[in-house]
C-alpha cells in the first residue's frame, strides 16, 4: 500500500512538473514570430536559422508540445477504459506526429546543437530511442500484448520529458554559474533522458519485485 501512494504521489507530481515546464516553453513562443536571435533558445543561431533549420525548428516546437501533452492523456487509466476508442485514435496521431514531424526535425536541429557533437550525438540517439519505444509500443498493441503496449508507451513518454529535463538541469547549471556552459549542456544533454530511463527502469523492476507473489500484477517484460 505504501509503495503503491508513493508512485502514486510520484505520478502526479511529473504531471504538474510536465505541465508547469511545458506552459513556460509555450510562453516563450513570441520570442519565435519574427525569429528574436537575442532570446534564449536562438541566441547565436541568426547565422544558421535560415533554411533548412528554421523548417525543422518550426516543426519541432508545434510537435512536441502536443506529443507531451497527448502523452498525460494517453496515460491517464480513466481516459482508457471510459474513452477507449479516443485513446487508441489519439494514440495513433500522436505515433504519427512523433515519427513523421517531431524526431525527423530533432535529428536535423541536433547537427547544430550547442555543446557540439557530443550534444547533437546525444539528441540523436534519444531520437531513436524514442522511435524505436513508440514502434515497440504499436507492434504489441497490434499483437494485444497490452501489458507490454503500456511498457513501451511509457518508455516512450519518460523519453519525450527529457526535454522538461533538460530545461531543469540547465536551469539549475545557469543559476550555479558554471564556468563551463558548453560542457554542462552536454552532461544536461545525456542526463536528461539517460538518468529518468533508468529511474523509470529501476521502479518497475522494485514494483514487480512488490507485486511478485500477486497473480494479478503485471510485469513489462
Amino acid at each position: 500500500m505504501r509503495a503503491h501512494l508513493l508512485l502514486t504521489l510520484l505520478h502526479w507530481l511529473a504531471v504538474a512538473l510536465v505541465l508547469r515546464v511545458t506552459a513556460t516553453i509555450l510562453s516563450n513562443y513570441p520570442d519565435y514570430f519574427p525569429p528574436n536571435f537575442d532570446s534564449l533558445f536562438l541566441e547565436g543561431r541568426k547565422r544558421t536559422f535560415p533554411g533548412a533549420y528554421s523548417v525543422t525548428f518550426y516543426v519541432h516546437i508545434f510537435a512536441a508540445p502536443f506529443t507531451l501533452l497527448a502523452g498525460l492523456v494517453l496515460l491517464s487509466e480513466t481516459v482508457r477504459r471510459r474513452c477507449g476508442r479516443f485513446h487508441r485514435v489519439l494514440g495513433r496521431v500522436q505515433v504519427c506526429v512523433l515519427l513523421a514531424l517531431m524526431l525527423p526535425s530533432s535529428v536535423v536541429m541536433s547537427r547544430h546543437a550547442f555543446g557540439g557533437w557530443p550534444a547533437g550525438l546525444s539528441f540523436v540517439l534519444l531520437s531513436f530511442a524514442t522511435a524505436f519505444c513508440a514502434v515497440a509500443g504499436v507492434v504489441c498493441a497490434r499483437r494485444k500484448r497490452f501489458d507490454r503496449h503500456r511498457c513501451w508507451m511509457h518508455r516512450t513518454f519518460v523519453l519525450l520529458c527529457s526535454a522538461i529535463a533538460l530545461r531543469l538541469i540547465s536551469g539549475a547549471a545557469s543559476m550555479l554559474e558554471v564556468s563551463n556552459p558548453e560542457r554542462a549542456y552536454v552532461v544536461a544533454s545525456w542526463c536528461s533522458w539517460l538518468v529518468p530511463l533508468a529511474v523509470w527502469e529501476a521502479a518497475m523492476w522494485w514494483r514487480e519485485e512488490l507485486a511478485q507473489t500477486s497473480p494479478r500484477s503485471n510485469t513489462c517484460d
